[in-house]
């Protein structure tokens, strides 16, 4: 195994030196310190060891171009065999996003020559790109990934070294948080850019907020393609060479730079202009000079304190939020049990009120069954009187003839006494149960006047008209 690896070095080390010798004869520069950049690539850490500094320094001059794709993977620390194998096996499977890839490929870059027909450049970027999607499958495949891949591979690197290098990218460098489902970290990383923007230039900041411009309208394809979707290759190469040194994170003077930059042209635009303008024209006075756009950069000061600081603020932003998404769900899921509660007493309340009338309706009836039982108690008792009155004439002859009808006629009236008692009794109880049942009904009333104020409490509150 040591002897593999002694072997892989060696490889390396040769490739690096064809790579160095074959710029040498090609770069026209003479500012360019071949030795440093032929050091680093040979053993970094001890170059970063002996001046940590001065690799910053040479960054923001610029790397070689014809280096550039080398000291990329020599500064992400992507070299990985392993990887690069995986890669292999990737390719020969299939994934689900192969015909979306296809469509965006096309729209990738379309004015490069590199990339303008289905040749090497698009083949390459399919299969880098392709390859990650199933790699890993949480992220799979979004739009904006190809345009991170399409500077790796124009810069002299094979596809399984870009591959390599996206891997690096998307996970030491904490850019998987741009592409996956809930973008958490490209929702932070605005989060700051608006921060940094309102503490760097609080008059363009202002002017976003009059405008009604979020960055989300302009600035998230800034972070997902690193600049690549819309600024000029030289500029996005020299992000790429700072992002690769300071991670992500550098990103951001990149983006306030502009701002600051484009200052009081931000400030002439209105809505109908300004987004366009941020999406196309920010970039224009950099358009031939990459060094300034790096040291503008460089003059923005973006600290990790800061950051961290920023950080902090929007995590409690967040967990403002969610408490108050809970809350007002617990709300809704109240309002939902009120609602139910209120239907269902109003149901009770129809239901009583259905017998309310029907008890009525009963007492009624017994009331004219009773008045109707008076009536012929009276004409019973008045044909009583009379027979009374013509047994008391007549003779005791007549009075033993009738004597049998008359005491009928008494145990029928005393039978009629006895059920105008009890129908008396039951009018007594049905008066009492309509007492009963208004009482009942009153009640019902309060509770439905009390539900219908709490109904109406918590409408507001909800701000439901």
């Amino acid at each position: 195994m040591l002897e593999i690896d002694a072997k892989r070095r060696m490889t390396n080390e040769s490739e690096m030196d064809r790579a160095i010798g074959h710029a040498k004869e090609e770069s026209e520069s003479e500012d360019v310190d071949w030795d440093y950049w032929g050091a680093l690539m040979h053993d970094y850490n001890a170059v970063i060891k002996k001046n940590p500094r001065q690799l910053t320094q040479m960054i923001q001059k610029g790397i070689p171009p014809a280096l550039r794709g080398l000291i990329w993977q020599v500064l992400a620390k992507a070299k990985d065999p392993e990887l690069e194998a995986k890669y292999a096996e990737l390719l020969k499977e299939t994934s689900s996003h192969e015909k979306q890839i296809n469509r965006d490929i096309n729209r990738t870059f379309p004015h490069h020559e590199y990339f303008q027909t289905e040749g090497l450049g698009q083949e390459s970027l399919f299969n880098v790109v392709k390859a990650y999607s199933l790699y890993d499958p949480e992220v799979g495949y979004c739009q904006g990934l190809s345009f991170v891949v399409g500077p790796l591979l124009l810069n002299n690197m094979p596809d399984e070294q870009a591959f390599c290098l996206l891997v690096k990218l998307m996970n030491s460098y904490d850019m998987r948080g741009h592409f996956t489902p809930d973008m958490n970290m490209l929702q932070l990383r605005l989060f700051q850019f608006e921060q940094l923007t309102e503490e760097t230039v609080p008059l363009v900041h202002k002017h976003f907020q009059n405008q009604g411009i979020r960055s989300t309208m302009y600035a998230s394809q800034w972070f997902m393609t690193l600049f690549a979707y819309k600024f000029p290759l030289d500029l996005v190469f020299r992000v790429y060479d700072i992002l690769f040194v300071e991670g992500v994170d550098s990103f951001l003077r990149f983006a306030v730079a502009l701002l600051k930059a484009n200052h009081d042209r931000i400030l002439s635009h209105d809505f109908e202009t300004l987004v366009e303008f941020l999406k196309n024209g920010l970039y224009e006075q950099y358009k031939n000079n990459a060094s300034l756009f790096v040291q503008d950069a460089y003059n923005i000061k973006v600290t990790p304190r800061k950051l961290a600081q920023y950080t902090q603020k929007y995590n409690a932003m967040i967990q403002r939020q969610q408490a108050e998404l809970a809350a007002e769900e617990s709300l809704r899921e109240t309002n939902k049990q009120l609602s139910m509660d209120v239907r269902r007493l109003e149901g009770s309340l129809n239901t009583l009120n259905k017998e309310h009338v029907e008890i009525a309706k009963e007492l009624i009836t017994r009331k004219m069954d009773m008045a109707e039982l008076q009536d012929q108690n009276d004409v019973l008792m008045q044909k009583v009187s009379d027979l009374t009155k013509i047994v008391d004439s007549q003779v005791q002859e007549v009075e033993e003839r009738f004597r049998a009808e008359i005491q009928a006629l008494m145990e029928k009236n005393m039978d009629l006494v006895r059920k105008n008692e009890e129908t008396e009794d039951q009018c007594s109880h049905l008066e009492s149960l309509l007492i009963d049942t208004k009482m009942k009904y009153a009640e019902s009333e309060n509770q439905k006047d009390g539900l219908s104020r709490k109904l109406g409490d918590l409408r507001k509150a909800l701000g439901v008209v």
